[in-house]
C-alpha cells in the first residue's frame, strides 16, 4: 500500500525513471537526471537536508509503494505573501506513468494529515494553475474550497478542523 515518507534510496530506479519522464514531458526540463542517477544516495541526502525553501521551513516527502516511487509532496510550514498568492502550503507531483490511478488524491490526503498531525496546522492553502483540471479535482476531492483565482492561479483552502483528512 502506498505511503508518504521521507525520501529513501530504496526507490532509486523508479525515481530515476519518473525523473526522465518529467524531463521528457518538459515538466522538469533542467533536472540533472544522469547526475542524480549516478549518486542517488547523495541526492537523497541533499533533499533530506533541505530545511528551507522560498523563505520558509519545508518538508519533502515521497509517496511510494515499496520500491516504486509514485510522487513528491513539498510541505511549506508557513506562508509568505508570495506563497499566499501562488504556491500555498503544499506542492505535489505524481510520476507520469502513475497518473489517473487515484494516487494524487490519496497522496494529498496523506499530506493534509501530515500538516494537521505533525505541524499542527488547522487551515492549509493549496494552489494550482487554473487550466490544470486534474489537480483541481484532486484538491476539491480533499475538501478544498476555491477562494478565488489570481492571475490564472486557483487558490483553495482546506479547513483541517471541519473536514479532517483520514489519519496517515
Amino acid at each position: 500500500m502506498p505511503d508518504l515518507a521521507k525520501p529513501t534510496v530504496l526507490v532509486r530506479d523508479s525515481f530515476v525513471e519518473a525523473a526522465r519522464d518529467f524531463r521528457d514531458e518538459s515538466w522538469l526540463p533542467d533536472f540533472p537526471v544522469e547526475e542524480v542517477a549516478a549518486d542517488f544516495a547523495g541526492y537523497v541526502q541533499r533533499v533530506l537536508a533541505e530545511e528551507h525553501n522560498q523563505g520558509v521551513p519545508v518538508t519533502t516527502l515521497w509517496y511510494a509503494d515499496g520500491a516504486t516511487y509514485l510522487g513528491t509532496v513539498i510541505v511549506r510550514h508557513q506562508l509568505t505573501p508570495e506563497l499566499t498568492r501562488c504556491g500555498g502550503h503544499i506542492g505535489y507531483q505524481i510520476a507520469p506513468r502513475h497518473r489517473r490511478q487515484g494516487h494524487a488524491t490519496a497522496m494529498l490526503a496523506a499530506a493534509l494529515a501530515y500538516c494537521r498531525d505533525t505541524l499542527g496546522l488547522t487551515r492549509v492553502l493549496i494552489t494550482c494553475d487554473e487550466t490544470n483540471t486534474a489537480s483541481r479535482r484532486v484538491i476539491e476531492g480533499n475538501s478544498g474550497i476555491l477562494e478565488n483565482t489570481l492571475d490564472g492561479e486557483c487558490r483553495y483552502w482546506v479547513d483541517l478542523t471541519e473536514n479532517p483528512p483520514p489519519a496517515a
